[in-house]
């Protein structure tokens, strides 16, 4: 495991996760918010979700001390936002990359031609069959309007990612998912196994993919990249102890940064800043502190980059060194520390 020193040598992080709001039109079974899913439409009383202005200097704010080049717009759903549009054009005029991490419902064509410009969607499809995304995503009606809005985004010649949320549910989908994916415009695939926090917990024996479910994924997806020259990546770990996924060559697998310069620190509609979005604990506001202070001097982050799980100290070397733990924050809500496994690894212990 890297030493302290070397993190404190390390260059700033130059993507962030901006979460505009809490709230959301769906209503989904695998959410993993530490909050869990909120009232529909319904900002949450107390919250503090800031306004235009605000969010543009917390931007501005936030690249005077950084060097910052991509900030994803993320919720609750993003596009519940009236002032999307204005949010995006400030991005913009700071040569900032924008993404909006979307449940794809609200895509409409108006809300496609005001926010199409320079911009990757990235939309959540989780079946090819209405029935089953209607059921992950908690309301009828769901599947079809991402799949219109999924349409419009093509005709908009808008750039797309669809996102896949592998569940028990739905794993067996995916090959014809991935082709409707292509079929609506999707430049890219990206393949999240259900991650599991202190919400969906409860829904894990029912909902949570079991290793050879993930194996069987994986191995259409590696098909899928070789046969279309789709870039595919895994963001959620799949940590090798459980699935072995070093012997697929056209899958990007992602591990946890360990709060180091390739982090994707998140700040929430209060200004509040986490280690990721599925981090619950809050380090600090962006609005009254500096971002440095937090990176290189906070207690909690230079526990959560020095912290190696003691579950996972009998794991080989080499498996130690590529997925270093999985995901701390999952165990950090599950388990209330850092210092446990990544709950998936623990219900689904093979060593």
């Amino acid at each position: 495991m890297p030493l302290e020193s070397d993190f404190e040598s390390r260059a700033l992080p130059n993507t962030f996760v901006l979460e505009l709001t809490r709230r959301c039109n769906n209503f989904c079974l695998y959410c993993y918010a530490a909050e869990g899913p909120l009232d529909r439409n319904k900002e949450p009383c107390g919250s503090g979700e800031m306004d235009t202005e605000e969010i543009c200097g917390l931007i501005a704010r936030l690249c005077d001390q950084l060097p910052v080049e991509n900030i994803a717009l993320s919720g609750g759903e993003p596009l519940l936002r009236g002032d999307l549009p204005q949010i995006l054009a400030f991005l913009r005029s700071r040569r900032i990359n924008p993404v909006i991490i979307s449940n794809g419902t609200l895509l409409t064509k108006e809300n496609v031609a005001a926010t199409v410009a320079d911009v990757t969607y990235e939309v959540t499809l989780l079946s090819h069959r209405a029935g089953i995304h209607d059921h992950l995503a908690g309301r009828r009606g769901a599947w079809q309007a991402v799949f219109d809005g999924m349409c419009n985004v093509r005709q908009a010649g808008g750039a797309m990612v669809a996102v896949f949320v592998a569940t028990k549910l739905n794993y067996v989908d995916l090959r014809q998912t991935v082709e409707l994916a292509i079929a609506l415009g999707a430049k890219g695939l990206m393949y999240n196994r259900m991650n599991l926090g202190s919400h969906n917990m409860r829904w894990a024996e029912k909902l949570l993919p079991a290793p050879n479910m993930l194996q069987e994924n994986l191995d259409v997806l590696e098909e899928a990249g070789e046969q279309y020259g789709l870039p595919i990546a895994v963001s959620v770990p799949i940590e090798p102890c459980v699935v072995d996924v070093r012997k697929y060559e056209h899958i990007q697998f992602g591990w946890c940064p360990l709060a180091g310069e390739d982090s994707y620190f998140t700040i929430d509609p209060s200004g509040n800043v986490r280690i990721c979005n599925h981090s619950p604990v809050v380090l600090g506001n962006i609005r009254q502190q500096s971002f440095r202070d937090i990176y290189y001097k906070h207690s909690y982050v230079k526990r959560f980059r020095q912290t190696f799980p003691a579950e996972c100290q009998g794991c080989p070397p080499d498996l130690k060194q590529l997925c270093c733990g999985g995901c701390k924050a999952a165990a950090e809500q599950c388990y209330g520390t850092p210092e446990r496994a990544d709950p998936f690894v623990i219900l689904n212990r093979i060593h």
